[in-house]
């Protein structure tokens, strides 16, 4: 563990890096001192404005990438996209640029996708409404209702699946069948 004064070093350090007014969360301040390069060109949220969260796994569907711009608006809010591969987000999003036009987006990559490390991004977002998964790969999905695990139980935010569950509906029993002719 590092010492008192290093700990404080560090933190002036970002506090220098910070635009001045600014208000950045301690997950910020430990991404400045990491200093990684970003793959992605999306542009950052505004501080203190709403967040949604949108799964991105394989593919888009433009019907989820619709619903989520649409909901963005009314809200007022901006995207989060959670995916497990930067260089593909980029190659999925900028075909939808003017559909995203006005809607700041950033994204969280997963090295791995599982319900607890999706659930931790969303936990320590406390500005996120809510999540869309629209595809069966996408990572929000493992948060949706039914899915459970070794990591199961509540979803810190809402889940709202866009598209199907690609699970076919069970038939009702004959005697509902005979009940509703």
């Amino acid at each position: 563990m590092a010492s008192f004064s290093d700990q404080l070093k560090q933190a002036f350090t970002a506090l220098g890096q910070c635009p001045t007014g600014e208000v950045s969360g301690r997950y910020r301040m430990e991404a400045a001192l990491a200093a990684l390069p970003t793959t992605h060109h999306l542009t950052p949220p505004a501080p203190g404005r709403r967040l949604i969260a949108l799964g991105i796994g394989a593919s888009l569907p433009l019907a989820v990438l619709e619903y989520a711009a649409s909901v963005c608006r009314r809200l007022q809010a901006d995207l989060l996209l959670l995916c497990t591969d930067p260089q593909r987000l980029h190659a999925l999003i900028s075909a939808h640029q003017p559909l995203l036009s006005g809607i700041a987006c950033e994204a969280e990559e997963l090295p791995r996708v599982n319900r607890r490390n999706v659930a931790r991004i969303l936990e320590r977002r406390s500005r996120v409404l809510f999540a869309i998964s629209g595809t069966p790969d996408d990572p929000v999905r493992c948060l949706v209702p039914g899915k459970g695990g070794l990591f199961g139980g509540e979803s810190p935010v809402p889940v709202v699946v866009v598209g199907d569950l690609l699970e076919p509906l069970r038939e009702p029993p004959a005697r509902l069948q005979r009940a509703a002719s």
